[in-house]
C-alpha cells in the first residue's frame, strides 16, 4: 500500500519536472542567441546558488543566500497549500504577511520587558494576526457565501493602506526619514545561522520554515481536523454527509493559512535589494519597512503550485525558485546577460504547472458543487 503511495506521489510530480527542463531549455536557447554557453551558465548559477555567491565569497554562501531568500517563499506557499487543501484559493498570502510583520513589529517595540517582548510571544502575536486577518475572508466565505479571491484582493489593499498610515504616523521611528518603525528590542530578534562563516544573512526564521513543514504534514496526515479540511476540500457535500460542518471547515483553514503567513511575515522579510532588512531576524535593520514584504505573498502562491501542496515539495520547490534567483543575479554580473532570462523561466515554469493545477481544482470544485 505504501510503496503504490509513493508510485503516485512521484508520478504526480513527473509533471512538474518536465516543465521545468522544458522552461530550462528554452531560457537555454535564449543564452544561445545572447552568445553564452547554456551548459556553463546554468553550472555557474547552480554553483552561486548552492556553494558560493561570487568568486570572492565565503563557502557555502551561496546556499545560505539561496536558504534566505527561500524561506519567506516557503512560509507563502505553505498558507497558500492549507487553502487549497479546503478546496480555498487564497490570494491573500501578501495581506496576511503584512498584518504578521506589522504586528510583531509593534508588539515588540511598544512591549520592551522579557516577558511579553521575547521572541516566542511575538511570533506567537504575529501568527495570531495573521490568523485574524485571514479569519475575516473565511468567516465571510462559510457565512455569507462571498468568494475568497475578491475578499482576499480586497484585504490586501485594506492591510497596506493600514500599513503605510502607520509606518508614516504612529509607528514611524522619529529618528529615520524613511517610512520605517524603530528597531525591535534585542529580545524579539531571531538568531542568525552560520553568519561568520557565510557573511549572509540566514536566520532562525529557515529552521521555523522546517519546523513548520513537519507541523502541517503531521497535521494533515495524523490529525482528525486535518483530514476534514482535506474532506471538504475534495466534496462539501460528501464531507456534510459524514458530519463535517463545511463552513466551521473553511473558516479553520483560512486562519491556519494566515497564521503561516503570519509567522512568514514576522521572521523573514524582503530580500531582493535589501539583504538586511528583516523584523525579527536579519543584520541591519531589525524593524517594519515600507518595501519589507517585497512580493513574497504573490509567489508563494506560484511555488505552492509549484510543489504540487505538499510540504516537502514546497520546500524543494522554494529552494528551487531562490536558486533561480541568486543565479540570476550572478549571470547578470558574469555574462551581462539580462536578468529577466531568469524570470521567463520562472513564468514558463509556472504556467506550464498552473495550467495542469489550476485545471484540477476547478474542476474539482466544480464537482464538489
Amino acid at each position: 500500500m505504501k510503496s503504490n503511495e509513493i508510485k503516485s506521489k512521484i508520478i504526480d510530480f513527473i509533471p512538474t519536472i518536465v516543465a521545468v527542463f522544458i522552461a530550462l531549455i528554452i531560457g537555454g536557447i535564449i543564452m544561445i542567441s545572447k552568445g553564452v554557453n547554456p551548459f556553463v551558465a546554468y553550472f555557474d548559477m547552480v554553483k552561486a546558488a548552492f556553494y558560493q555567491s561570487s568568486p570572492r565569497s565565503p563557502f557555502f554562501s551561496g546556499l545560505a543566500k539561496t536558504l534566505f531568500i527561500a524561506t519567506p517563499l516557503i512560509f507563502s506557499a505553505l498558507a497558500a497549500m492549507v487553502a487549497f487543501h479546503a478546496g480555498l484559493f487564497n490570494i491573500g498570502m501578501q495581506g496576511q504577511m503584512v498584518a504578521g510583520g506589522l504586528t510583531a513589529a509593534f508588539w515588540a517595540i511598544v512591549f520592551k520587558n522579557q516577558v511579553l517582548g521575547n521572541v516566542v510571544i511575538v511570533i506567537i502575536v504575529a501568527m495570531f494576526a495573521g490568523f485574524v486577518w485571514a479569519g475575516i475572508a473565511g468567516f465571510l466565505k462559510s457565512k455569507f457565501g462571498v468568494n475568497e479571491v475578491i475578499s482576499t484582493i480586497m484585504l490586501n489593499y485594506i492591510i497596506v493602506e493600514i500599513q503605510n498610515f502607520l509606518i508614516n504616523g504612529p509607528l514611524k521611528d522619529p529618528l529615520s526619514q524613511s517610512p520605517q518603525t524603530a528597531k525591535v528590542v534585542k529580545g524579539a530578534r531571531l538568531p542568525l545561522l552560520f553568519a561568520k562563516v557565510t557573511k549572509q544573512n540566514l536566520n532562525f526564521g529557515f529552521i521555523l520554515a522546517i519546523l513548520l513543514i513537519i507541523a502541517l504534514f503531521c497535521f494533515f496526515k495524523y490529525f482528525k481536523k486535518g483530514y476534514e479540511i482535506k474532506a471538504v476540500g475534495q466534496s462539501e457535500t460528501v464531507a456534510e454527509n459524514a458530519g463535517i460542518n463545511p463552513k466551521s471547515i473553511m473558516f479553520l483553514a483560512m486562519g491556519i493559512a494566515g497564521a503561516c503567513a503570519g509567522l512568514g511575515g514576522a521572521a523573514p522579510g524582503y530580500s531582493t535589494g535589501h539583504h538586511g532588512e528583516r523584523v525579527l531576524g536579519g543584520a541591519s535593520q531589525y524593524a517594519y519597512t515600507e518595501l519589507i514584504m517585497g512580493d513574497y505573498g504573490f509567489t508563494g502562491l506560484a511555488v505552492a503550485l509549484l510543489g504540487k501542496n505538499n510540504p516537502f515539495g514546497i520546500l524543494v520547490a522554494g529552494i528551487f525558485y531562490a536558486a533561480l534567483e541568486v543565479g540570476g543575479q550572478m549571470l547578470q554580473q558574469r555574462y551581462q546577460v539580462d536578468k529577466e532570462i531568469v524570470y521567463i523561466i520562472q513564468a514558463l515554469i509556472i504556467i506550464f504547472v498552473a495550467s495542469e493545477n489550476l485545471f484540477k481544482f476547478f474542476i474539482k470544485k466544480r464537482k464538489s458543487n
